[in-house]
C-alpha cells in the first residue's frame, strides 16, 4: 500500500481508488470507534471519514515523521468533533435559547477540553497499535509474534530491567548487529565473546531480547516501548 500511497500522491486516481478500497474498514471501523456507535456507510459520519481519508491523501507529508493512518485518523476524528459540534450548537439553538452567553461559553469550554482529552487519547491509542503492528512484522522475520512475547518475558521485574539494559548495550555493537539482522538470528556466540553476557541467559530470553534489540533500534516506536514497560 505504500506505493499506492505515493502513485496517489503524485495524483493517480486508480492508485488512490486502490488504496481507499484497502482502507475503507479502517476508515468505518475508525468512524465507529470515535462515534462510540455502529457505522455504515449510509450514515454521514462514513462520508465525513472517506473526504476526511481522501484529504489525508491530498495532504500527507511523510518527511513530517508522522505515519500515513495516524494522520488520517487525526483528520477523521477532527472532522467527526466539528460535525458533531456544529450538531449539537444547531439542536442546542432550537431547543432552548434561553441559556446567557456566560453559561454557553462556560459548557463550550468544559466540552472542548473533555474532547480534546478524548482526541489526544484515541490519538496515542491509534499510534500505539500501528507501532505493534509495525513490530509485528519485523518480528515474522525472526520467527516470532507479537503476541506469544508475554510467554517469554520474564517474570520477575529485575530480570526486565536486566534485559533492557542488555538490549540496548547490544544494540550499540554493530557488528552484532549486523550479523542479527542479516542472519535473523540472535549472534549469541558473539555477544557473550563481546559484551559478556552468559550464553544461558541469551538463549533463554533470546526472543524476547531480539525484540528489546528491534526496540532499541526504532526510537520511533516510543509508544510500544512505554506500552511494553508499563505491562509488567
Amino acid at each position: 500500500m505504500q506505493q499506492d500511497l505515493k502513485q496517489a500522491m503524485m495524483g493517480d486516481e486508480l492508485a488512490r481508488e486502490r488504496l481507499i478500497l484497502h482502507y475503507k474498514p479502517y476508515m468505518i471501523n475508525v468512524a465507529g470507534h470515535i462515534t462510540k456507535k455502529f457505522i455504515s456507510w449510509s450514515d454521514e459520519e462514513a462520508s465525513i471519514a472517506l473526504l476526511a481519508f481522501n484529504r489525508a491523501i491530498d495532504t500527507f507529508d511523510e518527511a513530517r515523521g508522522r505515519r500515513f493512518l495516524s494522520y488520517a485518523y487525526l483528520l477523521i476524528n477532527r472532522d467527526l468533533i466539528d460535525f458533531y459540534r456544529k450538531e449539537k450548537r444547531e439542536n442546542h439553538l432550537s431547543l432552548d435559547r434561553s441559556l446567557n452567553e456566560e453559561e454557553m461559553s462556560l459548557s463550550s469550554k468544559q466540552e472542548n477540553e473533555k474532547s480534546m482529552k478524548q482526541y489526544e487519547q484515541q490519538v496515542q491509542s491509534a499510534e500505539l497499535v500501528e507501532e505493534i503492528l509495525e513490530l509485528d512484522q519485523a518480528l515474522k522475520q525472526y520467527k516470532i509474534t507479537f503476541e506469544e512475547l508475554e510467554d517469554y518475558s520474564p517474570k520477575h521485574n529485575d530480570s526486565r530491567l536486566a534485559l533492557f539494559e542488555m538490549a540496548a548495550t547490544i544494540a550499540k555493537e554493530a557488528e552484532c548487529v549486523e550479523l542479527l539482522q542479516r542472519k535473523k538470528k540472535l549472534p549469541i556466540k558473539m555477544i557473550s565473546k563481546k559484551v559478556g553476557y552468559k550464553r544461558k541467559t541469551l538463549e533463554r530470553h533470546r526472543k524476547y531480547v531480539i525484540t528489546l534489540i528491534l526496540l532499541a533500534l526504532h526510537p520511533e516506536w516510543e509508544k510500544l516501548l512505554q506500552f511494553i514497560k508499563r505491562e509488567r
